[in-house]
């Protein structure tokens, strides 16, 4: 039997220390990679949930829409997501910190994991013009339109909003979110104006034109 000279406590400090280095380590690479992986994929990470939804009750989907706006100008929308009362005007945003402002605000802050602020355009506001412009080309009335911001989970939303229409929310409180406003007491669109909007806002996709050009 060879003695170490070490205590029980001493041996076991040896094996541990390295152990709990190699986890602070782990930690500390593993985070940034998963930060990094996160924001190169959430659009994808957003349609799954989105398209889950949409294939769990049979609501109708477009994504990548882009229509013309004026002469010079193209819009994009993520996702139309159509339900049974409301038709939803979705699109993607990924935020490296925390958000701070109010729904009308030109511009809304961002504070990042170190504190440093910057200021970033309201994504509310642009979904709110985006909203108005494809409802004066289309016709379809803006009661029809709710407006939704989609916004990686980690981040945390301080932006004060009382609206009705306009929405901005981690992605992960989508499902309730539609599952709420589809409970609003009011009536479902019917059949032949549900299929109109589809057809009418399906016809300005130039992303659809730009396939069949090819």
């Amino acid at each position: 039997m060879i003695y170490s000279g070490l205590s029980g406590g001493q041996i076991a400090f040896i094996i541990v220390v390295p152990i709990v280095v190699l986890i602070i380590i782990g930690l500390a690479i593993y985070f940034p990679i998963r930060n990094k992986r996160n924001k190169k994929e959430f659009k994808y990470s957003y349609y799954k949930r989105i398209y889950k939804l949409a294939m769990d009750k049979d609501y109708y989907l477009i994504n990548n829409f882009l229509f013309k706006i004026d002469d010079s100008h193209v819009a994009r929308i993520d996702h139309i997501l159509f339900a049974d009362k409301y038709i939803y005007i979705i699109n993607d945003s990924y935020f490296d910190g925390d958000i701070i402002g109010k729904e009308n605000d030109p511009s809304i802050i961002l504070v990042n994991k170190n504190g440093k602020k910057n200021y970033e355009d309201n994504p509310i506001l642009l979904n709110r013009k985006i909203v108005n412009k494809l409802c004066l080309i289309t016709g379809i009335n803006t009661s029809l339109m709710i407006g939704v911001c989609l916004i990686n989970d980690n981040c945390h939303c301080s932006i004060e909003t009382t609206s009705k229409s306009f929405y901005i929310i981690q992605s992960n409180n989508f499902k309730k979110l539609v599952k709420a406003i589809e409970s609003r007491d009011i009536g479902e669109i019917n059949k032949e104006q549900l299929a109109s909007a589809v057809k009418a806002i399906n016809k300005l996709n130039r992303r659809k034109r730009k396939a069949n050009e090819k």
